[in-house]
């Protein structure tokens, strides 16, 4: 991906990940339309279908953004690492499904918290949940054992990608389980480091004709250089 396709993917992300905080403060501020025991609240069923679309259409530029780390010179080959490859790859597969997954939930919009359906559309979002926190860990440790040449001007987006795969463990799975409103501050939380992820793509500096860092010319370079001008 070049320099500019980047930098697009970083500002979706960005925007993405702060509209997603912006969603669960409107969740948490909302007022009660339906009692804590149906699984749309705080909507009506048709409020909830049409905020689970809402989410769904939030979920494409993060989807879009962690694709774009294959194409990084710091993750793909030769340059990257195996790790950091097949970690990202999880994780976009665990963004994928969790995408899919916000429209699965517009089926469970008319029952009970403690129905069978509520039930089951629940226990799918664990897997794709699991895959992005588990994927952004390892990709995470990777990028961050790469050059740092690889993350000029902005170096800090190793150490974001692990981060986003930690939270998955430790706040967000277990305030999800917890009461509505720390479920909806994680979240919104978890989605403020992806608009972080989205600034640091965005500022990430290629090189315009390879699509890979800027290095400068180290001594062998010249030196090589050197020897063909003095053959020609």
């Amino acid at each position: 991906m070049s320099q500019r396709g980047v930098a697009r993917a970083g500002a979706w992300c960005l925007g993405a990940g702060l509209v997603g905080a912006a969603q669960a403060a409107v969740l948490l501020a909302w007022p009660e339309q339906v009692s804590e025991d149906r699984y749309s609240y705080p909507f009506t069923a048709g409020g909830h279908v049409l905020a689970q679309v809402s989410v769904f259409l939030q979920h494409l530029p993060l989807l879009i953004a962690l694709a774009a780390l294959l194409t990084l010179p710091g993750v793909r080959a030769p340059r990257g690492s195996r790790g950091a490859r097949g970690g990202v790859i999880t994780a976009v597969i665990g963004m994928a499904l969790l995408t899919a997954m916000e429209l699965v939930t517009t089926s469970a919009a008319d029952v009970a918290v403690d129905s069978s359906r509520a039930t089951l559309v629940n226990s799918l979002y664990g897997p794709p949940t699991i895959l992005i926190g588990v994927g952004l860990v390892v990709a995470g440790i990777a990028m961050t054992r790469t050059s740092a040449e690889n993350w000029r001007g902005a170096r800090r987006l190793p150490l974001l990608v692990l981060l986003l795969g930690l939270f998955v463990f430790v706040p967000l799975t277990p305030a999800i389980m917890g009461p509505f409103a720390a479920g909806r501050l994680a979240i919104g939380a978890w989605l403020l480091l992806f608009a972080g992820l989205g600034y640091a793509l965005g500022r990430l500096e290629l090189d315009p004709s390879t699509d890979s860092p800027r290095h400068d010319e180290g001594p062998t370079t010249r030196a090589r250089a050197a020897g063909l001008a003095s053959r020609s």
